[in-house]
């Protein structure tokens, strides 16, 4: 006479909690990872702003006088020249006081 191993496995009631814990713990993940990028992105911009402002120094150190426009140091469009837009956020510069300011 033979003997059948008796099979181990999981059940559909083991499988079932496993996928809800698995849910659950992506549904916490996936909002986190969206605000680190929104994060991200703010922190590139303000690098990006610190760059044009050093930019405008430069032209200041050469040519003893703030830029009137930032199309002088090709950071603007016509449209804007006294705009400097990153990411969502729009920058204003003052000619007189070499300053951006955020919107």
């Amino acid at each position: 006479m033979t003997r059948f191993k008796s099979e181990q496995g999981f059940t559909l009631v083991e499988m079932a909690a496993v996928l809800l814990i698995i849910s659950v713990l992506l549904l916490l993940l996936v909002p986190s990872m969206s605000d680190g990028k929104s994060r991200a992105d703010s922190v590139s911009c303000e690098g990006s702003v610190r760059i044009v402002e050093s930019e405008i120094n430069l032209y200041y150190a050469e040519h003893k006088a703030y830029p009137e426009t930032l199309v002088a140091i090709d950071r603007a469009t016509t449209e804007s020249p006294l705009e400097y837009s990153c990411q969502s956020l729009v920058y204003t510069y003052a000619p007189t006081t070499g300053t951006l300011t955020k919107q």
